[in-house]
């Protein structure tokens, strides 16, 4: 020992080496400390085994972690987005399967590894033999879990035939709108326009999250906006349940449909000098106008050419490729007509009743509160102009009153639509924007104070039938549904209405005229076909998508030229 504390003493190079030894010795040990907390994940069971886009996946196992991180599951070769996921815990994970869902593996992955594999099949493609007697399959409800509520509250409905997963079958609410009298809407040629099925009544929205879980004997869903006093029913392909009677009350106030205008409607797009290889093909996705509470029927009349895919989230398909080249035609294009019901609301609104959202962790309630790709609800000129227009109001109608209010008497509306990529900020800055400002700030400010909002996209019809790109919002208060907001009208916007008295801009909080055909809900972002294809995306157009148009490899150029939807027709 003598010996060896001399040597270290006497020879640097000794004492050197010594400390490395130390050094990976203390390192080793680390590692083999690290090995043995990050343990790899390892799945015991999953259930159901076989299922349908939409079931919750339950995963069972262990060293999953207690919270997600940046751990992911693997289902079927695709990564699960973040709304995917339900719950995670060490020992077990619920998921929700996603719509493009296939047979495959399912993995969980954390900072230690990938687990085990465990099979998953979706049912929908599995052989199902046809029962001999179909009324045994026609839904029936036995009991329903409320027989009054207000809107946006659950109903558990128990009974059978409802199938294992929801496919094509809905919940149907009675309307609150009025049933137009006749079976078939005539379009301006004179052909007849088959009404959409269970016309008078409200499905839950899929924008909204209303639907909760489906099972053969089980649904638990949210009474819809726009669903009133009357019945319900569970309808499948195999037919529908008997109507049972439910009351839909809210304390906070009711809606009052105010009038209703059906529309002939085209959309499309011209196509020029496409240059390019015998192969070269320009994707389009051309929004079809939506289906909600207020806008209840849109159906094609007509789409020249046809598609290559009809309804695909809510756009069509097309693809286009370079004109005949025999032709003395240099240009394609696209062409659709659609018939359109949209009806005016007006909300009677017993604001002391308004209450800030209890249920946040409703999905409705994260997705419009956060901030996305369009409303920048975190950005330091929104968080810094908020406490200055609601001061220490937690009333969230009141808020948004407070909002509108500060928009009409301090923002200027611009004659024309700002250029594409002009910053919606600017309005905060500079005191003037369009429509599209408008919106987006609206309900940039009101995310920002908790009060979930949405800005809508579409064309406003003034009285001699122009059309133009426009935005407006809605507004979501717990237990009474979603209030409408027009802050550009409101700031004076030049705009024909057909009733006089419209042009009131306080008329337009809380209450939307039938002057408008609406082809988004609220920010849509689209895949690309292949990660080669050269995108084109149309900020502040009539439609708030992430993708419209794609190129294909083998296209050199082309020129595009998109239509503001016409109005061919008012009934």
């Amino acid at each position: 020992m003598n010996r060896i504390s001399y040597t270290l003493r006497k020879y640097p190079a000794a004492r050197f080496v010594t400390l490395l030894l130390f050094l990976a010795a203390g390192i080793f040990l680390l590692l083999i400390s690290t090995r043995s907390i990050l343990r790899k994940p390892f799945i015991s069971e999953i259930a159901p085994s076989v299922g349908a886009p939409g079931d919750i996946l339950i995963l069972r196992g262990e060293n999953f972690g207690r919270t997600r991180g940046s751990s992911y599951v693997e289902l079927c070769g695709n990564r699960l987005t973040e709304s995917g996921y339900v719950s995670w815990d060490d020992d077990l994970i619920k998921v929700i399967v996603p719509g493009n869902t296939e047979d495959g593996l399912v993995y969980v992955a954390t900072r230690a590894g990938k687990s085990n594999p465990e099979f998953f099949a979706n049912e929908l493609a599995i052989p199902v033999e046809m029962p001999e007697n179909p009324m045994s399959v026609i839904p029936v409800i036995t009991e329903l879990s409320l027989q009054e509520a207000a809107p946006g509250q659950i109903l558990s409905i128990s009974g059978r035939n409802f199938g294992a997963s929801r496919g094509e079958s809905n919940v149907y609410f009675t309307a609150h709108r009025e049933v137009q009298g006749a079976e078939n809407v005539p379009d301006m040629a004179g052909v007849e326009t088959e009404r959409p099925k269970y016309s008078g009544f409200e499905t839950p929205n899929e924008a909204d999250f209303d639907y909760e879980y489906w099972s053969e004997s089980e649904i638990r869903v949210r009474v819809p906006d726009g669903a009133a006093s009357g019945s319900v029913f569970v309808a499948t392909n195999e037919g529908r349940s008997t109507l049972q009677p439910f009351v839909v009350k809210s304390r906070v106030g009711e809606k009052v449909w105010a009038g209703r205008h059906t529309y002939l409607v085209q959309v499309g797009a011209d196509f020029h000098n496409i240059k390019g290889s015998d192969a070269a093909t320009v994707t389009i996705h051309v929004p079809r106008p939506i289906v909600f509470a207020w806008q209840p029927e849109a159906v094609m009349t007509e789409s020249v050419p046809e598609p290559a895919l009809l309804d695909y989230r809510g756009n069509s398909i097309f693809q286009i490729t370079p004109a005949d080249k025999t032709s003395a035609k240099n240009y394609s294009s696209a062409r659709q007509n659609y018939v359109v019901t949209s009806c005016g609301v007006e909300c009677l609104v017993n604001k002391d009743y308004a209450a800030p959202f209890k249920e946040k962790d409703r999905m409705l309630y994260k997705a419009y509160t956060r901030a996305d790709d369009i409303i920048p609800s975190a950005s330091k000129e929104v968080l810094d102009l908020l406490p200055k227009i609601i001061f220490q109001v937690k009333n969230p109608y009141r808020q948004a009153e407070l909002i509108f209010d500060y928009f009409v008497e301090n923002f200027k509306i611009a004659p024309k639509t700002r250029d594409a990529g002009a910053d919606v900020l600017d309005l905060i800055k500079r005191k003037r924007g369009d429509a599209y400002d408008f919106a987006v700030v609206y309900a940039a400010l009101l995310r920002a104070a908790g009060v979930p909002c949405r800005a809508l996209s579409g064309i406003l019809i003034d009285a001699d039938k122009q059309t133009r790109n426009h935005w407006w919002n809605e507004f979501y208060i717990e237990g009474f549904g979603w209030i409408p907001v027009d802050t550009a009208l409101g700031a004076g916007m030049d705009f024909k209405a057909f009733q006089s008295e419209r042009n009131s801009g306080k008329y337009y909080f809380g209450n939307i005229d039938a002057q408008r055909v609406a082809f988004s809900l609220s920010y849509k972002v689209i895949k690309q076909s292949l990660l080669s294809n050269k995108t084109v995306r149309m900020p502040r157009s009539f439609a708030m998508q992430s993708i419209w148009e794609e190129a294909g490899p083998d296209v050199e150029s082309y020129s595009s030229y998109w239509i503001v939807p016409a109005v061919l027709g008012i009934y």
